[in-house]
């Protein structure tokens, strides 16, 4: 007789599809640990087999049980940092070595040279020394010293020319010497006459400079007459080539007209030539200076010399009268502020 299958209840068929479920779940699981295990088999195997601990090493040490601790760059400098002291340690070692080994190239090359000139030394000193002479030189020496005493007389004439060539070259180089002292006297007297001649000369365009200054400022303004108008070369400029040189005897140089200046002419250093040859010491020739300068500035002030003088200068020269007014009045001040 079949068995009878009752419907089941709600119940009934919620526990059994639990139960089915419960069962699929047993043996899906009992599967995976049996693939799982026979995985993990295989690969100890191969390692085993195959030397792993020889290729890879042994395994890395297991953490060590606890709370995991962040990564930070502090760890990974202080992990990384090269260690620059001992990187300039080794360069000083090795730039040190490299000098020692240059030393040691330039001590070889020192004693080289020493010895070839110890040998050519021994070569210049001992040479007339038989003892050092080997069997050539020896022979040299024993067949000349023979010929000395055999021709004696032609060894003194021959002698006695060679002291005569000696005296007469030491005579021509005395000649010689005696001459270039001569001649650097000669220069010497030359240039002391030359700074005497130049002396006097400044000596005389000061005298003329003044004697001219005051016969310009006592003569009557006659901006009437053209011919008594005053060009550029008729001012009295404090230098030295804007004055006649001293007469000669005949007296030819004293109606001779002024000499010409340019512009060009009027510099700092030959106003400053002019009017301050030597340096002051003393206070008293500080003084004369100071009031030498302040006597020539008042002569050039622009505008004295405009009010006093300019009317009587040639229009066409005026202004060329101006800038160079500028310029002895520029290198005054320079002067005064010196003292």
């Amino acid at each position: 007789m079949p068995k009878l299958h009752l419907k089941r209840t709600p119940q009934e068929e919620a526990d059994h599809r639990a139960r089915k479920k419960r069962k699929r779940e047993s043996k899906h699981a009992r599967k995976g640990s049996e693939t799982r295990t026979d995985k993990s088999t295989r690969k100890w195997a191969s390692s085993d087999s195959d030397g792993g601990d020889d290729v890879y090493g042994p395994h890395p040490p297991q953490p060590e049980a606890g709370p995991s601790k962040p990564f930070s760059e502090e760890d990974s400098d202080s992990r990384y940092k090269p260690d620059y002291e001992a990187i300039r340690a080794e360069l000083e070692e090795a730039r040190f070595r490299e000098k020692m080994a240059g030393a040691f190239e330039d001590d070889d090359r020192l004693d080289s040279l020493e010895a070839q000139m110890n040998e050519y030394a021994h070569t210049i000193f001992f040479k007339m020394d038989p003892r050092y002479m080997d069997d050539e030189e020896y022979a040299e020496w024993i067949r000349a010293g023979m010929y000395r005493k055999t021709h004696a007389q032609e060894y003194a004439e021959e002698q006695q020319k060679k002291a005569a060539r000696d005296a007469r070259r030491a005579e021509e180089k005395a000649a010689k010497a005696e001459t270039a002292r001569l001649a650097k006297l000669a220069e010497e007297e030359r240039k002391r006459k030359k700074l005497e001649k130049e002396i006097r000369r400044a000596d005389y365009a000061r005298e003329e400079y003044h004697s001219r200054w005051k016969t310009l400022l006592a003569a009557p303004s006659d901006t009437e007459n053209p011919q008594s108008l005053l060009s550029f070369s008729d001012i009295p400029w404090p230098i030295v080539s804007a004055h006649r040189q001293k007469p000669d005897k005949k007296g030819s140089s004293q109606t001779a007209p002024p000499p010409t200046v340019s512009l060009d002419d009027l510099t700092v250093e030959a106003i400053t030539t002019f009017l301050v040859p030597l340096p002051a010491n003393g206070e008293t020739e500080k003084k004369h200076r100071k009031d030498k300068l302040r006597e020539t500035f008042l002569r050039f002030h622009p505008d004295k010399f405009e009010g006093r003088l300019m009317n009587r200068v040639r229009e066409t020269d005026q202004q060329r009268v101006r800038d160079a007014i500028g310029v002895v009045v520029r290198a005054l001040n320079a002067l005064i502020g010196e003292v």
